[in-house]
């Protein structure tokens, strides 16, 4: 199978984002210490791994070669997913989460609509449902947050260190 240079360009940015993804949510799960919530974005983390390797293999798949990914696709990446402030709270970084799964289940589904061939309308569609799941999964955790005053830490006992993602 054979893909349009503007599919390869979609797949590209999409590694990207699934790389940052990983290692947001990796980034925030090091620094909570509610076990639960480690868990749950160490979970996010590794399925943001799965996704990027989806891609690079479908990648590898077209082309018959790994991505490498130019330096102006990795900068148009890093505005994609927002960093939460220093003083950011919990809900301030699941508020965050659930808009960056939400634009990229935006991003999937415009991408299938742009692919040319079935093959690649079906995998972007996958990958957008995936997200959409992810979405509504933390705009469940928001909502309890938002809610349930008596969530089990405080916003003080997050020790945020957003200067080691960059």
């Amino acid at each position: 199978m054979k893909a349009s240079k503007e599919v390869l360009g979609i797949i590209e940015l999409a590694i990207l984002q699934e790389i940052k993804a990983r290692d947001f949510y990796r980034s925030i799960a090091s620094q909570l210490p509610d076990k639960g919530a480690n868990l749950k974005l160490n979970i996010m983390s590794d399925t943001e791994e799965e996704h990027r390797k989806i891609l690079c293999n479908w990648y590898k798949r077209l082309t018959g070669n790994e991505p490498v990914i130019p330096e102006s696709r990795k900068k148009e990446a890093k505005k994609l997913i927002a960093t939460p402030p220093k003083n950011a709270t919990i809900k301030d970084v699941v508020k965050i989460i659930c808009e960056a799964e939400q634009r990229a289940f935006q991003f999937y589904t415009e991408a299938g609509e742009k692919a040319g061939d079935p093959d690649s309308k079906n995998v972007f569609k996958k990958l957008a449902q995936m997200e959409k799941s992810h979405e509504d999964f933390f705009r469940g955790e928001y909502e309890t947050l938002v809610e349930d005053t008596s969530i089990r830490f405080g916003d003080e006992e997050i020790p945020w260190m957003i200067e080691a993602m960059g």
